[in-house]
């Protein structure tokens, strides 16, 4: 099978923080599949803030290098699931394209979206506890930081709801064009789960060497230091101000640690409200996928 247009016919549409890194990763490293440069360009999304490509051109530039032997050409913009906006314009786009659909518990998924969001500077509160109670007044327009690029992605119930996005997603897309990734099956067989989604795709199946952990676990040295930065960074936008960002960038990468803060005492406190917040929608993926999730409303702590 031999494509000759670089259109964009595979999207890992998210969620955020359920291994769509790694998963685009491993499709990477399969000769018939090219994954684009950023691998999250964000065009579809036209509902939200957090877009990095806003016309067509500029965005296909991303699939040119794509060689003719390659099926496939990807985009693993995580947003794409939770916009209201972008599976209808893909669809309408490319009414062929294919779907792979990345799940994880919504717990876990809070604490983890909390703390990619604190890191990428969308959010300024360090406490998960405290970031979760903000939901209401940041709904309201308070509370959000300057350089936020979407407040709506601080709305965390939502976000994390798996269960409606995947319902409003399968009301879209053909059956045979979608498969869906469960975190837990990725971690627990990689190898496994890496096969059948190339089945899925109807390419060669074939395993890899290794299956590194991709995007693992980061924080911010200084939440000072990073506002700051992200501050700067925002202004300078505002003024139309380009170049002169070697200093920032030098003293943002310095200011990046794998050492994480402990907050086992805060998800001990904040998982009970939250296992009841996300049971219905726990209930609904169920019912979706024909999977038992029994083990995603056993508190852990």
């Amino acid at each position: 099978m031999i494509q000759t247009k670089n259109i964009p016919n595979l999207f890992i549409p998210g969620a955020p923080k359920c291994g769509t890194t790694s998963m685009a990763y491993y499709l990477s490293q399969h000769p018939e599949i090219f994954v684009c440069s950023p691998k999250e360009p964000h065009y579809f999304n036209t509902d939200s803030g957090h877009r990095y490509y806003f016309d067509e051109k500029s965005y296909l530039s991303l699939f040119e290098s794509a060689g003719l032997s390659q099926v496939y050409r990807t985009d693993a913009s995580v947003w794409y699931l939770y916009s209201e906006t972008a599976i209808p314009e893909i669809l309408k786009f490319n009414p062929d394209a294919k779907f792979i659909i990345m799940l994880r518990d919504p717990v876990s998924l809070y604490f983890s979206l909390h703390r990619e969001l604190l890191f990428a500077g969308d959010e300024t509160e360090r406490s998960p506890v405290k970031a979760w109670e903000l939901q209401e007044s940041r709904r309201q327009g308070q509370n959000i930081a300057l350089n936020c690029s979407d407040p709506n992605l601080l709305q965390y119930g939502e976000a994390c709801k798996l269960g409606r996005q995947l319902q409003k997603a399968k009301a879209l897309i053909p059956d045979d064009q979608m498969f869906t990734v469960f975190m837990d099956d990725l971690k627990q067989d990689t190898d496994a789960v890496y096969r059948e989604v190339l089945r899925f795709l109807g390419v060669e199946v074939i395993g890899l060497e290794s299956y590194e952990v991709i995007n693992e676990k980061k924080r911010r040295k200084s939440l000072a230091l990073s506002k700051a930065l992200a501050l700067f960074t925002h202004l300078k936008k505002r003024l139309g101000i380009k170049g002169g960002l070697g200093l920032a960038n030098a003293l943002n990468k310095r200011n990046i640690t794998n050492e994480v803060d402990d907050i086992s005492e805060e998800i001990r406190l904040l998982e009970p409200s939250l296992y009841e917040f996300f049971r219905e929608d726990v209930e609904l993926l169920e019912t979706l996928t024909s999977r038992d999730l029994s083990h995603w409303k056993i508190q852990k702590y």
